[in-house]
């Protein structure tokens, strides 16, 4: 196995440094603007690079004869939500097309995957679920995970910082689980976020863009998916903790932005990371503190997942609370 993994990250990092590179040289330039947290024109579309280690990743797997169950599946539809990103970076789609696409997507992708119908309970039983609800409630997912990490894709090294520790986590997960789609999605999106990460660290030489957050979002919660419904029970809490700083950052801030009569799903600086860079934190600061905190938050939950199958649900809720304070407290910052 051991083989096999360090064939899927020497693939994945090499095709993504390569087409990362390119991009940069050729990449559509985007320009700043009031919402943005760059004040130079910086080539997009990066992300194509962290595509092309994925597919890479997938293909070094294949060598090895890797069944990867669902991976294909996901990875089409990866693909898919990466072109409409591409597209949207390119030409700019309209609102409501791109919304009737992604839940179209969002929906594929939890059947390829395989939707979540039961929640473990402690001591080996589990509560079974409406059809409709495990499939509304996984497509739903996807949509929330996939946003999120679009919309938290705005500063220098935010995404690798946090994606590449949660991707991780994903593979060693996958690997206590048996789920094969989950490694290969896990070791592919690390190693060609790394490749990546070269060129978008800060002062970021180019950025992923559409093609890369969707893409990359649509990956990791196919990965996640596939890992909570065929995987241990506790994985059901380890698909939303891994990424639970994206997750909660996005979804506070709309609560915040509610209770101030702002809501909207238009592009803002209301965001933890962006209050915290006005506040003169730098780039590589907020992109580290996610990042660190990451880290932290996928060693509690694989060390959770050694324990009863109470404890990552545990875990997830305490993780909640915690970057719910430091939300509350970033809000403060002026």
């Amino acid at each position: 196995m051991s083989a096999v993994i360090l064939a899927i990250l020497a693939a994945s990092f090499a095709a993504s440094l390569i087409v990362t590179a390119l991009a940069w040289r050729a990449g559509v330039l985007d320009m700043p603007n009031a919402r943005s947290s760059h004040l130079n024109p910086t080539p997009r579309a990066g992300g194509l690079g962290v595509m092309a280690g994925l597919g890479a990743g997938a293909l070094a797997a294949s060598v090895f004869a890797l069944s990867g169950g669902p991976l294909a599946g996901v990875l089409i539809i990866a693909a898919a939500f990466a072109v409409m990103g591409l597209a949207d970076d390119l030409i700019t789609l309209g609102e409501l097309g791109k919304f009737i696409a992604s839940v179209c997507l969002c929906v594929a992708l939890a059947a390829v995957a395989g939707p979540v119908t039961h929640i473990p309970v402690d001591g080996g039983t589990a509560l079974g679920l409406p059809l409709w609800l495990g499939w509304a409630g996984s497509a739903l997912f996807v949509f929330v995970a996939v946003n999120a990490v679009n919309f938290m894709d705005g500063s220098d090294g935010m995404l690798p910082a946090v994606m590449i520790p949660a991707s991780l986590g994903l593979a060693v997960a996958g690997l206590a689980a048996g789920v094969n789609a989950s490694v290969i999605i896990g070791l592919a999106l690390a190693a060609g976020l790394t490749g990546f990460a070269l060129f978008n660290w800060a002062p970021a030489r180019v950025f992923a863009g559409d093609v890369g957050a969707l893409g990359v979002g649509a990956a990791w919660a196919g990965g996640a998916l596939a890992l909570a419904g065929h995987g241990f029970p506790g994985s059901l809490w380890l698909a939303p903790l891994f990424i639970l700083v994206f997750l909660a950052d996005v979804l506070l801030t709309l609560l915040r932005r509610a209770r101030h009569g702002r809501f909207s799903l238009q592009a803002h600086r209301e965001h933890a990371y962006q209050r915290l860079i006005d506040a003169g934190w730098s780039h590589q600061r907020a992109a580290l503190a996610y990042g660190g905190l990451t880290v932290l938050i996928v060693l509690s939950g694989l060390a959770a997942a050694q324990g009863p199958d109470i404890a990552p649900f545990v875990t997830f809720w305490a993780w909640t609370a915690i970057l719910t304070v430091l939300h509350v407290l970033a809000g403060r910052l002026e």
